[in-house]
């Protein structure tokens, strides 16, 4: 016979925490909303690069142009036309600001870019700026189509561009996880 008056209750067994809806609905937010961030921020890049590519010096060929250079550093000459021009089918010479001719070296690697009317620019040549001022370049050789000057242009698009997919990626891969361990913890 049981002495023990005291009564026995029973509890339910221990269970893990479930996660509230709103940890799930929270990983689907950061990856949405860090995705859109991402592709704006990579799109104004490109945009931005478009706009500074049409304030490129243009002369036509056979043609001198002046290039106002005002941070020192490389600037690039391109070929725009039709037609697929080589460096050796013009000749390319180029004088800084106190008239003292400019070593130019042919581009390494493939630079590519379009512009908003849809004309290409290939990349053909490079020079060193040494000093900002006003640089004097005169191009001769084939007798169609037009030769621009300006910065690379990968550095001015791909710093914008590569930040806007690291966020985008990212936060994709954040939001992922949050959803996944709202997932599991059910």
């Amino acid at each position: 016979m049981r002495t023990d008056t005291q009564p026995i209750i029973a509890t339910p067994p221990r269970t893990r925490g479930r996660p509230s809806r709103s940890s799930f609905g929270r990983g689907i937010v950061i990856a949405v909303v860090g995705l859109v961030a991402g592709l704006a921020i990579g799109i104004t890049s490109y945009v931005n690069s478009q706009q500074q590519i049409d304030t490129f010096t243009r002369l036509s060929v056979p043609g001198t142009a002046t290039v106002q250079v005002d941070e020192p550093g490389q600037q690039v000459v391109y070929y725009e036309g039709t037609r697929g021009v080589g460096l050796d089918d013009l000749m390319v010479s180029i004088a800084d600001p106190a008239g003292v001719t400019v070593a130019v070296a042919p581009f390494e690697g493939e630079l590519i870019y379009e512009t908003t009317d849809l004309t290409q620019g290939r990349a053909l040549a490079s020079f060193d700026a040494a000093q900002s001022g006003a640089y004097e370049i005169e191009v001769t050789g084939i007798d169609t189509g037009q030769v621009t000057v300006g910065e690379s242009f990968s550095r001015l698009a791909l710093p914008g561009i590569l930040a806007g997919l690291a966020i985008a990626g990212l936060s994709l891969v954040a939001g992922f996880a949050l959803w996944l361990y709202s997932m599991l913890r059910r």
